[in-house]
């Protein structure tokens, strides 16, 4: 079975509690934020990884292939498994919400994917802009 159709309707049985579209999408920007303040707190308190925050030099001559390979200045190799354990649980739940939401709206998130590979497929970088 698909797995984002599986997720659908798991979300479809189980949000049972204020599955109001405008609650639902609240809900998923809410656990966006949690995910970024865990990905911050993974950071600052725990250590396991560094955010580069710093600007970095844009060579204005570089093509596409050197600009994917540019450093950001993020080093996310060494996550502890606390925080690995945390932030998949972070996306898992905007998972859920964005499923929730696309129950709602009669979306179905496997044709969304599609879409957006195909898109992907067809705009690559451009589309990023």
């Amino acid at each position: 079975m698909n797995r984002l159709l599986d997720l659908q309707q798991k979300a479809d049985a189980y949000l049972i509690v204020n599955p109001a579209a405008l609650q639902t999408a609240l809900q998923l920007q809410l656990n966006s934020v949690r995910l970024q303040q865990k990905l911050l707190a993974a950071a600052n308190s725990c250590g396991c990884i560094k955010l580069g925050t710093a600007k970095l030099p844009l060579p204005e001559d570089a093509g596409w292939a050197e600009l994917k390979s540019q450093p950001t200045g993020d080093d996310l190799a060494g996550l502890c498994p606390a925080c690995r354990q945390e932030l998949s649980e972070r996306l898992g739940a905007l998972l859920f919400y964005a499923a929730a939401l696309a129950n709602l709206l009669g979306l179905d998130l496997g044709e969304i994917c599609d879409k957006e590979i195909d898109k992907l497929d067809l705009l690559g970088y451009f589309m990023l802009m």
